[in-house]
């Protein structure tokens, strides 16, 4: 366990934002972490985790606790019958793991490539894209209590997984800490592609196209991914400014049949045609479309944040503060919301400002 005092935020952040945290404990292990809750309780302050630091907002205050980085590293493969299971630390890099399954010819994950931050974060807001999400091949988790510091496993189901949610964004927040992740992938076959404009870009690759080998054509998905993701200034580049980021800020708004009548009811008279996606019984609405249609476009500035000129949901910091950012963020929720009738929810870890 590894402890350090008055730790910049900003440097361990994508965003590149937020003051200073009392302390800061990097922990390499099950045991380093159980030591850091112990040290927490013992100086009776706040404890807030992190791991990759791509998903989060600290406040321009800091943070006057303990900050317990997840770094619990190791990566292990067997195999199962028809199924390969991947056993990874916490934090192991979401990317780093996407690779090593890639370069093994594993499918299951490969389009979540190019998502920053650890494979311990991923499962807690069931991160996805392109088409996959983490739920799709998760098998299990292992995680602390933070109360009794035991150990237990809590399987797919009980993760209670939706759409950027599971049990440990709910109801559970703040309960556990998760140290590894277990995943299901497949040594034989690809995943369908279901994400259009990934589709269409493979299906006008000749290379794709004319590969047997199933490892080469994961490749090409991951590569295809990429570059889609580099175009939206989705991908982490201290060159590009519109990468300083937490990624998507807002969750699309995931709306029953009912609910969905009244929002088509309400801006028919505005738009005879918009944009939506039938999950089920569930309709989501693109929150990139709400937010724009709300007056907030790409390239958006103000007081040193704004929006990517490249992606409508990506809130950036320029040279701004944790404050700016968030007070953009509200302005675009009350948008939304007088226009839409719509609440927007913010997809980062947004940490509120306290005191001991």
């Amino acid at each position: 366990m590894y402890i350090k005092e008055n730790v910049i935020l900003s440097e361990h952040t994508s965003i590149k934002l937020g003051g200073t945290a009392l302390y800061f404990i990097s922990c390499r292990s099950t045991d380093e972490i159980t030591e850091a809750l112990k040290f927490s309780k013992e100086k009776n302050l706040q404890v807030q985790i992190m791991s990759g630091g791509s998903n989060i907002v600290f406040p321009d205050t800091g943070f006057p606790g303990v900050v317990i980085s997840v770094e619990i590293k190791g990566l292990t493969f067997h195999k199962s019958g028809d199924d390969i299971f991947a056993v990874a630390g916490a934090g192991v890099s979401l990317d780093g793991l996407i690779v090593e399954c890639i370069d093994r010819g594993y499918a299951g994950i490969e389009c979540l490539s190019g998502i920053p931050g650890s494979a311990g974060a991923a499962p807690i807001q069931n991160a996805g894209a392109y088409g996959q999400e983490i739920a799709d091949v998760l098998e299990y988790v292992t995680v602390i209590d933070r109360k009794d510091y035991s150990l237990r496993k809590f399987t797919n189901t009980e993760c209670g997984f939706s759409y950027r949610q599971s049990r440990f964004k709910k109801e559970d927040a703040d309960k556990y800490i998760i140290t590894e992740i277990c995943i299901r992938l497949s040594e034989n076959s690809l995943k369908e592609i279901k994400y259009s404009t990934l589709n269409e870009r493979l299906c006008s690759n000749q290379d794709y196209e004319k590969v047997k080998c199933k490892k080469e054509k994961l490749s090409i998905i991951r590569n295809t991914i990429l570059e889609i993701r580099k175009e939206k200034s989705m991908v982490l580049d201290k060159a590009d400014i519109n990468s300083r980021s937490c990624g998507s800020f807002f969750m699309n708004p995931v709306l029953d049949e009912g609910k969905f009548l009244e929002f088509r009811n309400k801006i028919s008279k505005l738009y005879s045609d918009f944009p939506f996606y039938i999950s089920g019984n569930e309709y989501k609405i693109p929150a990139a479309w709400l937010v724009e249609k709300s007056g907030f476009k790409k390239g958006y500035r103000i007081n040193g944040v704004g929006i990517s000129s490249n992606h409508s949901l990506a809130l950036i910091n320029i040279s701004g503060t944790a404050s700016d950012l968030i007070h953009l963020s509200d302005e675009i929720q009350k948008a939304v919301k007088i226009k839409f009738g719509i609440n927007l929810i913010p997809e980062p870890v947004i940490v509120k400002s306290r005191k001991n």
